[in-house]
């Protein structure tokens, strides 16, 4: 796929079958993280987690009921694959890091034909909670800041034909 493709194409998708993701694909997509920009190359604070352990990913749903009150509050909406990106930098860098690693690797699950979803409410709620934090095996230290679930969509997805984003202003200093 064209880059120009996978950007029009790139959608957030709430809806995911079951099906497992293929351990090349998930690799894939921490490829994908290795490869962002972090600042000042301090790549040693950050750290990925790859989540498909279902109980898990339902402690995860669980937490998000807790949050919303919303017996059906789903913030994953059923993908089977949840990658954490934690930082042990405070502040504005390490989130700036995470985010980094998450847009190459929603880029790259829209490139391998992958639904996806950046996910980052729960993720949260999930970094205050001692039961997550230990399933996780997230290191000491680290703080999960944002994550990408994916998967396949349980239906099609098509590119857009515009961007969705016509609020964002621009100016030219030449």
């Amino acid at each position: 796929m064209h880059f120009s493709d996978v950007l029009k194409s790139r959608v957030s998708t709430r809806a995911f079958d079951s099906r497992p993701i293929p351990d090349g694909a998930v690799k894939s997509l921490i490829d994908a993280a290795l490869y962002a920009p972090v600042g000042m190359h301090r790549f040693e604070t950050l750290h990925l987690t790859v989540i498909r352990n279902p109980y898990v990913l339902e402690h995860i749903r669980t937490l998000a009921v807790k949050a919303t009150g919303d017996e059906k509050a789903d913030p994953l909406h059923g993908a089977p694959v949840l990658i954490v990106v934690s930082t042990s930098l405070g502040g504005e860098i390490g989130a700036l890091n995470v985010s980094c690693l998450v847009e190459n690797m929603l880029l790259a699950a829209t490139d391998m034909g992958l639904a996806n979803l950046y996910v980052r409410g729960i993720i949260a709620d999930a970094a205050k909670d001692a039961d997550f934090l230990a399933l996780s095996g997230i290191p000491e230290g680290f703080t999960p800041v944002a994550s990408v679930a994916a998967g396949y969509a349980l239906a099609p997805i098509a590119p857009r034909e515009t961007p969705k984003n016509n609020m964002t202003t621009i100016n030219y200093v030449d």
